[in-house]
């Protein structure tokens, strides 16, 4: 069977506030991911809402790629996600997923993409390096909510 999701959790001793914040902090982007060195608004948005656009800017290895970026979900200290359109109709959902803990928060990184399903990113065992990335991608966000809590 051909995997498409994927999720992570990891528990930050900091509020669920301060790390939406990061989290929707586009600028900080590089801080976080370790594919993903830049976005940017677009289309007249200037921050997290429901229909925003932003362009994320992407690395990996001698590949450089930038995608267009929608705003399904923008919940404060809750939710952040986001889908990513391809060219044959079908999108990328990332989210995560806040939950206020008695010592600071727990959060969910997690993806749809039927478009794993390919022979392309099969060969590239794309699903594995976006496992590691989200680990990564945790991990800083961890370091960073918990050294600005």
């Amino acid at each position: 069977m051909i995997e498409t999701t994927g999720s992570t959790e990891i528990d930050i001793e900091a509020s669920a506030d301060v790390v939406y914040g990061i989290l929707t902090d586009l600028s900080r982007i590089s801080e976080l991911s370790p594919e993903c060195y830049r976005s940017e608004w677009e289309g007249g948005a200037t921050g997290p809402a429901v229909g925003a656009h932003f362009r994320g800017y992407n690395r990996n290895g001698g590949h450089e790629w930038d995608q267009e970026c929608i705003v399904v979900a923008a919940d404060p200290g809750r939710e952040w996600a986001f889908e990513v359109p391809a060219d044959d109709g079908r999108a990328t959902t990332w989210r995560y997923a806040i939950e206020s803990t008695e010592s600071g928060c727990s959060v969910t990184e997690s993806f749809d993409s039927p478009l794993l399903d390919g022979e392309f990113f099969q060969k590239m065992k794309r699903h594995d390096l976006l496992m590691k990335n989200i680990a990564r991608t945790l991990a800083n966000l961890k370091d960073l909510a918990e050294a600005e809590a």
